[in-house]
């Protein structure tokens, strides 16, 4: 990495210099428009997407379906019983689901404001290199490495090998026998999604219809349990005996270990939000697009998740949970009988899932594609490259195919994917917190930046900030083992340390590329972090 082909550093200068002169025309045109009086908010446009050559395919409804996508997986239909199980009591876990929510809210805001501001494909990475730019973008090129070539198709690989559990489930087949057959699972996976990319690479609009298609299943899905919890709330079903509700907060945990696992299981099924980041450039109208799209899609999902807890618990004493199987199974088979549980919930969480891989698929390629496009790998104009006639980025889509592969088939079965799938997370906390504290200190060093259409809560980013870094480091905090399940054989620091480690790693491409690599060329990888500032604020000027 250490070296790159003239290729290379001849598209680096004329990409530099084609973006220069991009923005030195229509800066003639607003200079005599804003001599005419004219409104320059008018003039302004979304600087810089014309230059991500992806055509704006992405609406409102297919916005929310990216997020939702990556949003909704398994967990509402699980995480609920260990939750309750490790506060107590469902009143307490039902505190925590809101307060989860309001600060994952917080962070979704703060994506709003930056997605606005910087109306261009890459997200989170580019939004740490303008809030972060010393040293060398840091911070950026970190995130860069670590999520796009390890967490992003790691957690692809995850989710693939899971799906074709769910189908096995509403098969008939047993827990045994789907353990006998690790590989074929994978290689479902595989197959499945090897079609979803050549989806991916042959039509954008296609692609979305699926996602759009996916995120309608998991709403119905969703809908059918928060309909339920709604009618048991007022009074229209009877409920079931039992002492969930009666009880209050009497036996509520209230010791660091207990809340502490409860609330990061919590932030997990929120998480997802930040998806639509990595496609800003594609979204038509995104001043108004990317805040409606953000807040419709947690409130929605908010007010889903509450009405679940509340109908999974209104049917399912405490004590009756079985971790063993499914919470939205044991209440799907006791308010609508064993089919719906066993046959139906089973095939839409499969579903569900598959929506997941989807969402992942399409912004891990707009992300490899970015990453490659502002330099912070070598060879960027392979990723950075869009097919002619597709007009999608088909090698940046291949490579985090290929990657996915990867880590689908390379770890033996058992404790070692077990171990793949816990370090997705790892590593995660510190950038979503830098990233809600990125609003903060732009609003300080760009107080006046005409593409900031929409202001987030400061509050609500600086405490959603903090609460990812604390959560970030409590990963190294012995968890509480939820009640009737198994303590893990593995030691709980291993993931963590392990992905702080795999972190650290990625200062070596960090320092060939960023100081090695620019020192001897002289080429200037992140001159595009002013230029994109500078052309915003001169045309506003």
């Amino acid at each position: 990495m250490a070296s790159s082909s003239p290729t290379e550093e001849a598209y680096l200068s004329i990409q530099h210099s084609d973006a220069r002169s991009a923005a030195e025309a229509p800066l003639l045109g607003i200079a005599t428009a804003t001599a005419a009086a004219a409104n320059t908010t008018d003039i302004i446009k979304d600087t810089g997407t014309a230059n991500e050559n992806l055509r704006k395919e992405i609406g409102l409804f297919s916005a929310s379906s990216i997020i939702i996508g990556q949003v909704v997986g398994s967990g509402i239909f699980s995480t609920p019983a260990s939750v309750a199980l490790l506060c107590g009591t469902p009143s307490m876990a039902l505190i925590l689901w809101v307060i989860s929510g309001v600060f994952s809210l917080g962070g979704a805001l703060a994506c709003a404001e930056l997605g606005t501001m910087f109306p261009q494909n890459g997200g989170m990475v580019r939004y740490l290199a303008h809030a972060f730019p010393r040293p060398r973008a840091l911070v950026a090129t970190l995130m860069a490495y670590s999520v796009t070539f390890f967490c992003r198709p790691a957690a692809i690989a995850a989710n693939v090998s899971v799906f074709p559990m769910y189908f096995f489930f509403a098969a008939g087949r047993q827990q045994e026998y789907i353990a006998q057959n690790d590989y074929l699972l994978r290689a479902i996976g595989a197959l499945v999604m090897t079609a979803m990319v050549v989806l991916n690479v042959v039509s954008v609009r296609w692609s979305l219809r699926l996602l759009n298609a996916l995120a309608v299943v998991k709403i119905v899905t969703l809908a059918v349990v928060s309909l339920t919890g709604f009618l048991l709330m007022v009074g229209a079903v009877k409920r079931t005996s039992g002492t969930n509700w009666s009880r209050g907060f009497q036996g509520t945990k209230f010791d660091a270990q207990s809340f502490a696992s409860a609330m990061t299981r919590l932030f997990w099924s929120w998480e997802g939000w930040s998806n639509v980041s990595y496609v800003v450039g594609e979204v038509k109208d995104v001043k108004r697009t990317l805040p409606l799209s953000l807040g419709l899609s947690m409130g929605t999902l908010a007010v889903m998740y509450l009405l679940a807890n509340v109908a999974y618990f209104s049917v399912i004493p405490l004590e009756d949970i079985d971790n063993g199987t499914l919470l939205a199974a044991q209440f799907m088979d006791k308010v609508f009988g064993p089919t719906m549980g066993q046959i139906v919930l089973p095939t839409c969480i499969g579903l569900s899932i598959l929506g997941v891989v989807m969402s992942e698929l399409f912004g891990g390629g707009r992300l490899m594609y970015t990453v490659g496009k502002t330099g912070f790998v070598p060879y960027g104009t392979v990723l950075g490259e869009i097919h002619p006639r597709f007009g999608t980025p088909i090698y940046a889509l291949v490579i985090m195919w290929a990657l996915s592969l990867l880590f689908l088939f390379a770890p033996p079965p058992g404790k070692a994917f077990d171990i793949l799938v816990e370090l997705v997370q790892e590593g995660m906390w510190f950038f979503y917190g830098l990233t809600a504290f990125a609003v903060i200190i732009l609003r300080w060093r760009l107080p006046v930046y005409p593409l900031r259409r929409f202001r987030s809560s400061l509050v609500l980013s600086f405490l959603f900030g903090a609460l990812s870094i604390i959560l970030g480091v409590l990963q190294f905090y012995p968890p509480a083992v939820v009640p009737g399940k198994k303590k893990p054989e593995v030691p709980y620091y291993l993931a963590p340390l392990l992905g702080l480690v795999f972190i650290s790693l990625c200062l070596v491409p960090w320092y060939l590329r960023m100081w090695k690599y620019v020192d001897k060329t002289g080429v200037q990888l992140l001159s595009w972090i002013e230029e994109e500032e500078q052309e915003v604020l001169m045309m506003a000027g």
